[in-house]
């Protein structure tokens, strides 16, 4: 399970606030295969480029961003982890469901996601199909930017 560096905690995310409006409230960043060899920070530990761009295009907005792992759900950037190997595309349609709710919930709880808001999924089409419906649950806007970064299919399903 990850970890806040510094706070004993194990707890696999942090609060954050966000606002409501119609610009982009929440940026979800799809991790990836290529990882470090050992734990790091999330936002460190996935190396691919299409990561990388990502991350940039969150880091640089001044909104909250969380990464979205198949195997963890939601992650706060400065929680700690260690490498890990599993691949989301090859889950079940119903863990796939589940893990949306799930990561949804997570969201809820971190950033007060809800009616007005704006959640941008810079993620593959699989994670925006199991995170969509869930996050506009909550009442929030769901806008999939999975160009962003692009690479080849499948790298961000991790």
């Amino acid at each position: 399970m990850p970890v806040r560096p510094g706070d004993g905690s194990t707890t696999p995310f942090a609060a954050s606030s966000s606002a409501s409006s119609t610009a982009v409230s929440v940026i979800l960043v799809g991790g990836g295969k290529a990882q470090l060899s050992g734990p790091a920070a999330v936002r460190d530990l996935y190396t691919s480029p299409q990561f990388a761009r990502r991350r940039a295009r969150a880091e640089t907005s001044g909104v909250p961003w969380f990464v979205v792992s198949g195997r963890w759900g939601l992650l706060d950037p400065d929680d700690v982890l260690a490498p890990y190997s599993f691949s989301f595309k090859e889950q079940s349609a119903s863990y796939r469901r589940a893990w949306g709710r799930f990561v949804a919930e997570q969201l809820s709880v971190v950033s007060s996601v809800g009616r007005g808001d704006v959640v941008e999924i810079c993620a593959g089409a699989g994670y925006a199909a199991a995170l969509t419906a869930p996050i506009q649950y909550l009442g929030a806007q769901v806008v999939h930017r999975a160009d962003v970064g692009a690479s080849k299919p499948g790298d961000e399903l991790r």
